[in-house]
């Protein structure tokens, strides 16, 4: 064989063993990954308005802000513009909010809004403005688009995609980093006064962030890209970075003890538990997204808010073996918050609804899919689960992305047919102006001892108590019922003020009494109607007969019972605490309130289970072993606050 072909054969060979390694390495990527050669970077980097070091030149470092908390360090990055972007011709501007899970869902989002307004003919495009940044939680998002429009920024549609971070990093912040839970995510590693053992920490930090960034930018070029073998090897020593970096940022959350109010912020007046910091960060959340669809009303925009999916929302999907090694730990703080919060966050969002807010809870998209859709332990998807993500979004948008369609056709003259109308105009108009109609006024309702229906609202202005007021009371006793109510099952008494209102006082404040029939009384739902379209601009529901019989049973189980019970009797938290005869008993975390926390929702999806076809209801706790010296146990009012009903039981001590 003469040398040449030798040559040649061996060319061959090497080819060929390169071949079947890099195709071996494929198959061990799909098994490893769930996905083919995903050597490219894990942050998304190909649509505006997401990771800074998409922009050429730009850096990925983080930087304070005044308003928002911090930033990208890229001039042109949306949060940084001014002026922030406007409205264009023939194009419909989407400002997209959230943290981390919304910043890398923003690619499929762009691309399931693009083929949608293909798919559909629309003669308009979708231009998304990425406002979403790692570890962001409310206030951040109102302040993000107060600050953008102030600077004369404009949207057609505001989307937020939450609930995660408000939860969790609010947890993070108060019982781990010692600061406060309504400061942006880490905003103590943000400030200057570090130590100087925390300076090399942050040091370090930042070298292992250039290598990450290093290996992103060879992740994405030509041809390692294209090699399943270098993106084993590649994925491998990011995610170790990752890995070195996370490490370093726990060490570095560890307070040091030189607390200052500008690095940790105020301390909370109140020593408070587990469920009731989820209740403060959840209220905080509740009235972010009630401000941003305010500001966005006034701003001509549509507000759309998502709750975004999570893998330990309970019965929220079936994980699948890859997802349970790989992103679920039984040890993460998120088990346990969403397992006790998770209902409040629900009752939270029916409000949310109530008050005519685009509010949409998408933790149960996942429910009957067995596919790996988690990538990590946190929150994050993989690209198919964004897609997944990204696609339920748009399927919601639908309505109002034809609507602004619509309007931005018409604004060049094109689209043909009846979309160059000014009667096409006039409708889309018209029915954008009885969408931002909706629900400007709120009211607290609550029942006193003395049977008085009493609204409460603070800022409040004469035309807000103008609205006529609606009352529909269900009785205990169907004997109750009035005539016109037999077939509804509720009696209406309405009320109204006329325009002049006449119940504000001289702080603003408007207090409004209505003395409740002498019958006994279920439920009571009330609220306002607008006189203009008739449209409910607000609702409250109140149940007014409340508490348990409680007893405990030789078993050593608490036993709640009730008749007449109702699915609004099991829909507040039920408060149960401990005092062990032996304080030694408590967990390390309860020593100081003197007492085990035990608190629980009965009925979460089981009022079927617990409500029997008679109507009464029984439920039973189960105790701890230890010696018992007292129990307290009750409900409070649905968002907190007062108590519905107390009892105590007392233990003889040996």
């Amino acid at each position: 064989m003469s040398r040449s072909k030798k040559a040649l054969f061996y060319g061959i060979m090497v080819v060929m063993t390169l071949a079947v390694i890099e195709g071996m390495a494929q198959a061990a990527y799909l098994i490893a990954y769930g996905e083919f050669n995903g050597s490219g970077p894990s942050r998304p980097q190909t649509m505006v308005g997401d990771a800074a070091d998409a922009v050429e030149g730009g850096a990925s470092d983080e930087i304070v802000h005044p308003y928002y908390g911090y930033t990208w360090s890229a001039a042109v990055h949306p949060l940084n513009q001014v002026p922030p972007p406007r409205r264009e011709d023939g194009a419909v501007l989407i400002g997209l909010l959230g943290g981390s899970v919304s910043q890398q869902a923003a690619d499929a989002f762009r691309n399931a809004l693009a083929a949608w307004f293909r798919d559909n003919d629309i003669p308009a495009r979708p231009v998304v403005v990425g406002l979403a940044h790692l570890g962001m939680k409310q206030p951040q998002q109102v302040m993000i688009v107060a600050n953008t429009l102030s600077l004369g920024g404009e949207y057609d549609i505001i989307v937020n995609l939450d609930g995660f971070n408000e939860l969790i990093m609010s947890h993070k912040n108060y019982f781990e980093d010692g600061q406060s839970p309504f400061y942006p995510f880490g905003w103590y590693r943000h400030q200057s006064g570090l130590t100087n053992a925390q300076k090399l920490l942050v040091s370090r930090i930042y070298a292992l962030r250039q290598r990450e960034q290093r290996l992103d930018a060879l992740a994405a070029a030509e041809p390692w890209r294209r090699s399943a073998l270098y993106g084993i090897v590649n994925r491998y020593l990011r995610e170790r970075t990752a890995g070195q970096i996370l490490a370093l940022n726990h060490e570095l959350a560890v307070p040091t003890g030189d607390y200052t109010l500008q690095r940790y912020g105020p301390a909370l007046t109140a020593d408070v538990d587990e469920y009731d910091l989820s209740r403060m960060a959840l209220r905080v959340w509740y009235r972010g997204s009630v401000l941003l669809a305010g500001l966005s009303r006034d701003a001509g925009a549509e507000y759309y808010h998502f709750l975004q999916p999570n893998q330990y929302v309970p019965g929220s999907k079936p994980l699948t073996d890859r997802e349970l090694a790989r992103a679920y730990d039984t040890e993460y703080a998120a088990v346990g918050i969403y397992r006790d919060s998770y209902p409040l966050l629900l009752r939270l969002g029916d409000g949310l609804r109530q008050q005519g807010i685009n509010y949409y809870d998408l933790t149960q998209i996942f429910a009957d899919n067995h596919e790996t859709l988690y990538k990590d332990d946190c929150c994050h998807f993989n690209e198919r689960g964004s897609e997944l993500l990204a696609a339920s979004m748009v399927q919601r948008l639908e309505p109002a992305l034809r609507r602004r369609a619509a309007l931005a056709a018409m604004k060049v003259g094109g689209g043909g047919g009846s979309m160059t109308a000014d009667t096409a105009l006039d409708a889309a108009a018209q029915e954008l102006s009885s969408i931002h109609a909706v629900n400007k006024l709120y009211f607290d309702v609550f029942v006193t001892d003395d049977g008085i229906l009493r609204y409460a609202r603070d800022d409040c202005r004469p035309a807000d108590t103008a609205e006529r007021f609606f009352v529909r009371i269900a009785p205990l006793d169907a004997a109750d019922l009035l005539p016109g109510g037999a077939a509804s099952g509720y009696n209406s008494y309405d009320f109204s003020f006329g325009r002049d209102g006449g119940v504000t006082d001289a702080a603003g404040r408007c207090v409004i009494e209505y003395k409740l029939p002498g019958y006994d009384i279920a439920t009571v739902l009330t609220g306002q109607y607008s006189s203009e379209t008739g449209a409910m601009l607000w609702r409250a529901r109140l149940t007014l007969d409340w508490g348990f019989e409680v007893e405990y049973t030789a078993s050593g189980t608490l036993r709640y019972s009730r008749d007449n019970c109702l699915p609004t009797h099991l829909a507040t938290r039920f408060f149960l605490h401990i005092v062990p005869a032996d304080a030694g008993e408590l967990p390390s975390w309860r020593v100081a309130h003197g007492y085990d926390n035990l608190d629980f929702f009965p009925g979460f999806n089981r009022n079927d289970e617990i409500i029997d076809a008679a109507g009464r209801c029984v439920i039973e706790r189960t105790l701890p072993e230890y010696d018992i010296a007292s129990i307290r146990t009750g409900q409070h009012t649905p968002y907190g606050g007062r108590r519905l009903w107390e009892t105590r039981v007392e233990f003889e001590q040996p």
